[in-house]
Parts: C-alpha cells; sequence; structure tokens
C-alpha cells in the first residue's frame, strides 16, 4: 500500500466529530493501545485517536502478538470516556465491531461478521481484531480504549501464533483500498452508535449485533482462565455476554472468553 495516513485529512473530513482532535499520527510505534492508556492517565479526553502506519509490540487479546508491516494496514485505538457501569463496557467492543463491518461493506462492497468477542471475519478467515481496555473508579468506567486492527493490503501466509487464517481487504474486494477512506467512514459510523449507547437507546443496536454475529446457532467451545464450557452460542446480550447454551439445557452468561467453532461456516 502505497498510500500513507493523512493526519490533516482526517482533521478535515472529521471535524465537527468526536474524533476530529486530538489525532496522534506515528510512523512507528510500539503500540497505539500503550500510548492511549498513556494519554488517558494524563487526562487526554473523549475522542483522542491515536493512529500509526507500524506498530513494533502490537497486541491482541491473551498478550498475543498483533503483528503488520509498515503502511498496509489499519492500527488506530480510540480513547472514550462514557458514563457507564464497568460489567457494560463489553458493549463498545461490540459497537465498534458493528462500524467495523459497516465501513467495510461501505467502501469494500466485502460482508463481514463478527466472531465474538472481538473479531471481525469474512467466511472462515479473520479480518479484523479489536483489543478492549479499560480504569473502573467506583464501579464506573473511568476510561475506556479500543484498539482495532484490519488487514487491508496484506495477510500473512500462515496463522499467527495457531490464530486462525487470515485474509485482507485487498484480497476480497480485489482492489486496493484506501485507509484513510475505511478510517472515516469507520469512525464516522461508531460515533452514531456511539451516542446511541450514550443516550441508553440500546435495543437496535442489541438486535443488529446479533444479527451480524457469525457464531450464533453453532456449536462452539468458550475457553475462559478456569474453564473449557462447550454449548450452543444462542445470542449477545445487551452488556456483550454471550449466552451459551450446555448439552444438559442450562444456560450460561459468559462476558469474556475465546470462542473456537467447532462447525464450518
Amino acid at each position: 500500500m502505497d498510500e500513507p495516513i493523512q493526519p490533516e485529512l482526517l482533521r478535515k473530513r472529521l471535524a465537527g466529530s468526536l474524533f476530529s482532535s486530538p489525532i496522534h499520527y506515528h510512523p512507528s510505534i510500539d503500540s497505539t493501545n500503550a500510548l492511549a492508556k498513556a494519554l488517558a492517565g494524563q487526562g487526554a479526553p473523549e475522542g483522542t485517536l491515536v493512529i500509526a502506519e507500524e506498530q513494533t509490540a502490537g497486541r491482541g487479546r491473551r498478550g498475543r502478538a498483533w503483528v503488520s508491516p509498515a503502511r498496509a494496514n489499519l492500527l488506530f485505538s480510540l480513547l472514550l470516556r462514557p458514563f457507564l457501569e464497568g460489567d457494560r463496557v463489553f458493549v463498545l467492543t461490540m459497537v465498534l465491531a458493528l462500524a467495523g463491518l459497516k465501513a467495510v461493506n461501505k467502501i469494500c462492497g466485502v460482508k463481514a461478521m463478527i466472531k465474538w468477542p472481538n473479531d471481525l471475519y469474512v467466511g472462515t478467515r479473520k479480518l479484523a481484531g479489536i483489543l478492549t481496555e479499560f480504569a473502573v473508579r467506583e464501579k464506573k468506567v473511568d476510561w475506556v480504549v479500543l484498539g482495532m486492527g484490519i488487514n487491508v493490503g496484506w495477510r500473512p501466509d500462515v496463522p499467527q501464533q495457531g490464530g486462525a487464517p487470515a485474509t485482507s481487504l485487498v484480497e476480497e474486494a480485489g482492489r486496493p483500498v484506501s485507509r484513510n477512506a475505511l478510517l472515516i467512514e469507520l469512525l464516522t459510523e461508531f460515533e452514531g452508535l456511539y451516542k446511541d449507547v450514550v443516550a441508553g437507546e440500546m435495543e437496535r443496536l442489541y438486535e443488529e449485533w446479533n444479527r451480524n454475529c457469525l457464531v450464533l446457532g453453532k456449536a462452539v467451545v468458550v475457553a475462559t482462565e478456569k474453564e473449557r464450557i462447550e454449548g450452543k452460542a444462542l445470542r449477545i446480550d445487551d452488556c456483550g455476554a454471550l449466552i451459551l447454551e450446555e448439552a444438559d439445557g442450562n444456560q450460561r452468561r459468559i462476558l469474556t472468553g475465546e470462542v473456537s467453532l467447532r462447525l464450518r461456516i
């Protein structure tokens, strides 16, 4: 990908939005999430955007490395300060996933789906991942950092660290994709959905992320830090938790975890 990220273009196209300023752009950085968290601790305002051409220590969930060559993919983090209970913070993961699949469809014509809890897939291949980190004060969210990596112009030949096979937008769309245009559309979509969250208008969002969830109706295995749970994925509730039906008919509510599909998609 030859087109660089253009911070001034982003500021111009996002003027008047939550994400127009401040924008922290770096040709290379260890981790956009790490910087966004540091900025949160320094009192940076909601809407702070950190974006990089390359991450030297990018992270996924459970400490996995997020590998990406320079100037090929979309790597960014958002700082938010929503008035939410701490146990509802993963709603924002689902909202960013929704914004991502909407933007991908509009800019590229590619149909992506949400693989709970934090990935976007096209078919059986991973397109994007989200890393959510946050701080809570007196049971209320103090700040949330949402980091997202989208494979735009590159994908690895083999899965990284035992992960799923990957794909990219250039492969799925069959043409080059503007990272600037994609990010502008994604942030615009996210802001509209985020306003609904802040206003407490969750019903439409809840229905939408269930409609676009890859795992529902499928047999899955959920691996948490303490156990492995097998069952049928029923729905994602309004806190972003997965409702799983076990073989005995008992329903389990799982707020975080790693889902692996048993069935072919």
